[in-house]
């Protein structure tokens, strides 16, 4: 049991995966982490109140965390968000006050890191509705998915390659094939990531009736 089409790349950095369960009943979120930096693997994820958050592993060192502590998994008005930044607080917000996925996202920006100019990654989950969107340094791209089969999904990541150097992701996002449970899945997807820059993956499994549940795996230790 796997995520067949699971990015190869030595370093995909922050990646997305939104589909349908094999047997059609439940949709399937899954979010991943992976970093360089001692501060990039410095986190965990954490379930907070029925939200995903990443938070600082080791609170005893120096962290930045202006890219890499944030929500990455929430659901607002029956919309399930997944963003690889703070970007997806900004979409929850808008949705709670009548706004939009798509003019929320347009009020954010590609992340401030150069020469990488990461882009940031949302995709949202609304009844049988599906979108993504990516923010680069060129503009706001936004993609609205087709009916999904069950057992298929949509994947998009922010880097390519072996990160040496960085490249950026490119295109639409990319059918994969979803085949087991959450827990099959989280597992697999994690010994798919390289093993010395994987940081943490969650797999989100929403009921028919807008209940979830989440399968979270971290390399390090949560802090109590």
């Amino acid at each position: 049991m796997a995520v067949e089409g699971f990015p190869t790349d030595r370093y995909s950095g922050r990646g997305l995966i939104v589909g349908l369960s094999a047997d059609g009943e439940s949709w399937l979120q899954i979010y991943w982490l992976s970093g360089r930096s001692e501060n990039s693997r410095n986190r965990v994820l954490v379930e907070e109140e029925g939200q995903i958050r990443t938070v600082t592993a080791d609170r005893s060192k120096d962290v930045d965390g202006t890219y890499t502590l944030y929500t990455a998994l929430c659901s607002q008005n029956e919309a399930h968000i997944i963003g690889n930044g703070d970007q997806v607080t900004t979409v929850a917000e808008a949705l709670g006050s009548d706004g939009s996925f798509e003019q929320a996202l347009r009020t954010r920006s590609v992340e401030n890191d150069p020469p990488i100019w990461t882009p940031r990654i949302t995709a949202i989950v609304k009844g049988d509705e599906v979108r993504f969107s990516k923010i680069g340094k060129n503009g706001h791209a936004f993609f609205e998915a087709a009916p999904l089969e069950p057992g298929n999904g949509l994947c998009m990541h922010t880097y390519t390659g072996n990160g040496d150097p960085i490249r950026r992701f490119h295109g639409d996002p990319y059918r994969v094939r979803l085949e087991g449970s959450p827990e099959e899945l989280a597992k697999s997807s994690w010994e798919r990531l390289d093993s010395i820059l994987r940081v943490a993956l969650v797999v989100k499994e929403i009921g028919a009736d807008g209940s979830f549940r989440h399968v979270i795996v971290n390399r390090l230790p949560v802090p109590r």
